[in-house]
C-alpha cells in the first residue's frame, strides 16, 4: 500500500470483511484528510494488529471503513515496558509530557494524587482523560509506533506504591537520592513527585514498599522534564544482557 495513505487507530478488531467505524476521536483527522467514498487508508487497532481498507462511508458524524486486508502477525521482540507515575500538572504541560513519553516509548502513563499534588490539578487531570488519549493517539501515529502507551488514573499515591512489586526496578524520583542506576532490567517503574517533591510520609512509605530512590543529574527540574530524563535515562539502562536491552 502507498505509504501516503492515511493511517487511523480504530477500537474495534481487524478482520477481513468487517466493516469498522473510526472513533470520534478520529473523525477530525478523516476530516482534515479530506476522505471520501473510496479512500484507501491504513488501519491500527493499537494492540499492533494492522490492515488496510477503504472507506464505505464518510460524513459529519460517521466514518466507517471495509477492512480488505489485515497483515501477517510478525514475531517481534518483547517491548522494553517503563512505566511512569506522574502528578496531575497542569493540562497543557500534561498533554505534552504524554506526547513526548509516547514518543520514546512509555509502555504506560499513570497520573498520580500526592500530598503536595494541587486538588484542582486532579480534578482537571481526570477531566482531561479524553484529551490526553487523543493526544497519545496523534503522537503515536507521528512516531510510527503500532502500540499505545496504557493512560490510567489519576490515583492515589497509596496505590502507586503496590507497582513495587510488580516491577524488576521501582525508582523514586528525590534530589537526596542515589545516582540513577547505570544498569537496569525491566520492567522498570519511575516515580516523579509534584511540584514541592513528595512528602516525608510517602519517601518513607514508598522505600517500605520496595521503591528506591534515585537523583537526576544537573539541576530541579520540572515534573514534565524530569519524567522524560528519567524515561530516557531508564531505557538508557536497561541491562544490554536481556533480549531487550538498549542500543
Amino acid at each position: 500500500m502507498p505509504k501516503s495513505d492515511p493511517a487511523f487507530f480504530v477500537g474495534e478488531p481487524l478482520e477481513v470483511g468487517a466493516l469498522v467505524r473510526l472513533p470520534a476521536s478520529e473523525l477530525r483527522h478523516a476530516r482534515a484528510r479530506r476522505l471520501r467514498e473510496g479512500s484507501a487508508v491504513r488501519l491500527s487497532d493499537g494492540e499492533g494488529n494492522r490492515g488496510s481498507g477503504t472507506v464505505k462511508r464518510v460524513s459529519r458524524t460517521e466514518c466507517a471503513i471495509g477492512v480488505e486486508s489485515v497483515d501477517a502477525p510478525v514475531p517481534e521482540e518483547p517491548r522494553i515496558r517503563v512505566d511512569l507515575f506522574v502528578p496531575a500538572i497542569r493540562l497543557p504541560r500534561l498533554s505534552w509530557l504524554v506526547e513526548k513519553a509516547t514518543e520514546l516509548g512509555a509502555s504506560r502513563v499513570t497520573l498520580v494524587a500526592s500530598e503536595r499534588t494541587q486538588t484542582e490539578r486532579v480534578e482537571n487531570a481526570a477531566r482531561g482523560g479524553p484529551r490526553l488519549s487523543r493526544v497519545i493517539r496523534e503522537a503515536a501515529k507521528q512516531s510510527g509506533q503500532e502500540t499505545l502507551p496504557a493512560l490510567a488514573g489519576p490515583i492515589e499515591f497509596e496505590e502507586m506504591l503496590s507497582a513495587a512489586a510488580t516491577h524488576a526496578a521501582a525508582l523514586l524520583l528525590d534530589p537526596a537520592g542515589s545516582i540513577f542506576p547505570p544498569a537496569l532490567s525491566p520492567p522498570v517503574a519511575l516515580g516523579v513527585g509534584p511540584e514541592g517533591g513528595w512528602s516525608p510520609a510517602e519517601i518513607a512509605a514508598a522505600e517500605r514498599a520496595g521503591w528506591r530512590r534515585t537523583r537526576l543529574p544537573g539541576a530541579v527540574l520540572r515534573a514534565e522534564t524530569a519524567a522524560l530524563a528519567a524515561l530516557i535515562l531508564a531505557l538508557r539502562s536497561i541491562d544490554t544482557a536481556d533480549p531487550v536491552g538498549g542500543q
